[in-house]
């Protein structure tokens, strides 16, 4: 039904472990605990999915995830500060809507492997964010970034959010620095979010991204999240978030380095298994 949506030499148990594995670590993240696990999500299916089948199934469920987050903090924003990051998102967002319609007029394959290395290299940086998170937040916290900052910032989480859905560290590094509190820093960075997947929206379906297959497939995949999100606060009392990001940090960083170096051990695993 959805053999487009799986690589060759996949088998299907292992297609739906992945792409299963990877909503629910949303949900997870969307949920406050573990807030930058979602990261994963992407290099995680990108083993098992083709990358414009990945980026264009995630972002209708990110907003779904979204809706839910500004609801909880509608009152809780800066909105000077929102806009400041988010305008200017607004061109990057249009340079990876023009990346994205080129594969589209070339052909998937033909950018397929650059868009891993892309991505897989954003995994391995948030790798190395996870490790020196506190000292990043304490750099942006003394740096307090100001009006200039936020117009690179904005252009590179926009153009890593409409490529890999990965702008998370540039918006939550710049927000933070701008002394919000806590309260109004997670609404913030809640309300900037879904701006700018709101806005990528009508780019995805312009570039031919987000078609009907697409949503259907997402129908299938929404239940994960609130399953996601369950989990996520049964083991904000009983496991520890920083154990927990250590396992992310591996994931991503395991997920990344074979996107990077076009090695794939799911479909070698899986190839070594057939032939035995």
């Amino acid at each position: 039904m959805f053999n487009d949506f799986i690589l060759s030499n996949v088998p299907l148990w292992i297609f739906w472990a992945f792409v299963g594995a990877g909503i629910i670590i949303q949900g997870i993240s969307k949920s406050g605990f573990a807030g930058g696990a979602g990261i994963l999500s992407l290099p995680l299916m990108m083993l098992v999915m083709p990358v414009d089948k990945v980026a264009a199934t995630l972002l209708p469920l990110l907003i779904l995830c979204d809706m839910n987050a500004i609801y909880i903090h509608r009152k809780n924003v800066v909105w000077k500060k929102v806009l400041e990051i988010y305008i200017p998102s607004i061109i990057g967002i249009v340079l990876g809507a023009a990346v994205w319609w080129r594969v589209g007029r070339e052909g998937v394959q033909s950018y397929e492997g650059p868009i891993k290395v892309f991505v897989g290299v954003l995994a391995v940086l948030f790798s190395i964010y996870i490790v020196g998170r506190e000292a990043a937040m304490a750099w942006a916290d003394r740096l307090r970034m100001g009006k200039k900052s936020a117009v690179p910032a904005g252009i590179a989480a926009g153009f890593c959010s409409t490529i890999a859905h990965a702008a998370g560290p540039i918006v939550g590094l710049y927000l933070f620095s701008q002394n919000l509190g806590k309260t109004l820093f997670v609404g913030s960075v809640a309300w900037t979010f879904t701006l700018i997947n709101l806005t990528k929206l009508p780019f995805y379906v312009g570039v031919g991204l987000i078609q009907r297959d697409v949503l259907l497939f997402d129908l299938f995949l929404i239940p994960l999240i609130p399953i996601g999100s369950y989990f996520g606060k049964y083991m904000h009392h009983r496991v520890s978030e920083s154990q927990f990001n250590r396992v992310i940090l591996v994931l991503t960083l395991l997920a990344g380095i074979q996107l990077i170096s076009g090695i794939n051990l799911v479909q070698i695993g899986y190839g070594w298994l057939f032939r035995m």
